[in-house]
C-alpha cells in the first residue's frame, strides 16, 4: 500500500524525549502501512542514531536519515525531500503525539480541501516553570504554523520550496513558510489533530539569550511586509521593543510573582525575576545585531 503521510522529526541529542515521541507514533491508529517515519539526526552525537536503528528493526517503516548539523529547518527539509507520502506531517522530538493525530490530519486534508493543516497543541500547565520550553496552540494561529504540530501537501510544499535554510535561527522559518502556502490554498485548523508539547527544561543563559533569535524578524518582514504588518505587528522594532520587551516581561513578572503564592516556590520567582532582568540586559546588548540585522536584510531581501 502506498504510504498517505510521512511524519517528519528533525533531531539533535535529545535521545530520551525523541524515543518517548516515537512510542506515540508507534501506538497511532492510522494503520501502520499509511505511513512512515522519518527521522533525521542533525549532527546528533548522544547515542540516539544507535537508539533509533533498532528500533528500525522491529519497525520497516521507521527510516533514519544522518546529516551534519545544519538547524531544523535543513533538517525538515531533508526529511522531506526523502518522504515518500503524499502529505507531510511535522512535529518535534520533544513532543508526544495523540492517538488519532495523523488520522486526524489526513481527515483535514482530504474533507477540507486543504494546502496545509494545523494542529492543536496542549501542555501541563501545572509543570510550567521559568525554566522550561512548550508550546500552546489552541486555536487557528495564523501569524505562524508552529512545526511542533503542521502537515503540508508535499507537492505544495515542494512548489515552494519548504523551509528557508537562510534563517539563522530556528525561529520564524514556519511563518515564513506557512505565508508563501497560504498564496496557493487553504489552511486549516483540525482541533482533533492533537500533540502535547511537555515543559521541557531549558538552561537559564539559553533562555536569556533566545532574544538573539529575533533577528529573524527582520528576514521574515522584509521577505513580506503585508502577512507581517496584517498577522506578526506594524515592524520589527515594535515585534522587539513593544510585544517582547514590554508585553512579554510583564507576563514573565506575573507568572513569576505567582509562584510567592500557589504553590509557594521562591526559588522559581528569584529565578523568573533574574531571567527578566537577563532579558532586558540582551534587549539592549543585542541592539546593534538587530540593527545590522535590519540594513542587511533590508538590502538583500527588500530590494527584490
Amino acid at each position: 500500500m502506498p504510504v498517505r503521510v510521512s511524519v517528519i522529526v528533525p533531531t539533535h541529542n535529545r535521545r530520551e524525549l525523541l524515543l518517548r515521541l516515537l512510542e506515540s507514533l508507534f501506538r497511532q491508529r492510522l494503520a501502520a502501512e499509511e505511513f512512515e517515519i522519518v527521522v533525521v539526526c542533525d549532527g546528533v552525537t548522544d547515542g540516539t542514531i544507535q537508539s533509533v536503528r533498532t528500533l528500525c528493526e522491529r519497525h520497516p517503516r521507521l527510516r533514519l536519515i544522518e546529516q551534519a548539523q545544519a538547524g531544523p529547518g535543513a533538517a525538515r527539509n531533508t526529511g522531506a525531500r526523502a518522504a515518500r507520502g503524499h502529505y507531510l506531517a511535522f512535529t518535534d522530538d520533544d513532543c508526544i503525539a495523540g492517538e488519532c493525530w495523523l488520522e486526524q490530519i489526513l481527515l483535514a486534508f482530504e474533507k477540507n480541501d486543504a494546502v496545509a493543516v494545523q494542529g492543536k497543541t496542549t501542555t501541563d500547565r501545572l509543570t510550567r516553570t521559568p525554566l522550561t520550553h512548550q508550546m500552546e496552540v489552541l486555536s487557528s494561529w495564523p501569524a505562524a504554523l508552529p512545526t511542533c504540530n503542521a502537515g503540508y501537501r508535499k507537492d505544495v510544499f515542494d512548489k515552494v520550496g519548504g523551509f528557508d535554510e537562510s534563517f539563522r535561527f530556528p525561529h520564524d522559518e514556519d511563518a515564513d513558510l506557512a505565508w508563501r502556502v497560504e498564496e496557493l490554498g487553504k489552511i486549516v485548523f483540525a482541533p482533533d489533530a492533537q500533540i502535547i508539547h511537555p515543559p521541557r527544561r531549558d538552561g537559564f543563559w539559553r533562555r536569556a539569550r533566545w532574544l538573539r533569535g529575533l533577528e529573524s524578524e527582520f528576514l521574515l518582514f522584509y521577505k513580506n511586509k503585508d502577512k507581517y504588518r496584517k498577522y506578526v505587528s506594524p515592524s520589527p522594532w515594535w515585534t522587539i521593543y513593544w510585544k517582547v520587551c514590554v508585553i512579554g516581561q510583564i507576563h514573565l513578572a506575573k507568572s513569576s510573582c505567582r509562584y510567592l503564592l500557589r504553590p509557594f516556590r521562591p526559588d522559581y520567582f528569584i529565578v523568573g525575576i533574574g531571567l527578566l532582568l537577563a532579558r532586558w540586559f540582551n534587549l539592549i546588548r543585542f541592539f546593534p545585531d538587530y540593527l545590522k540585522a535590519q540594513s542587511f536584510y533590508r538590502s538583500s531581501v527588500g530590494a527584490r
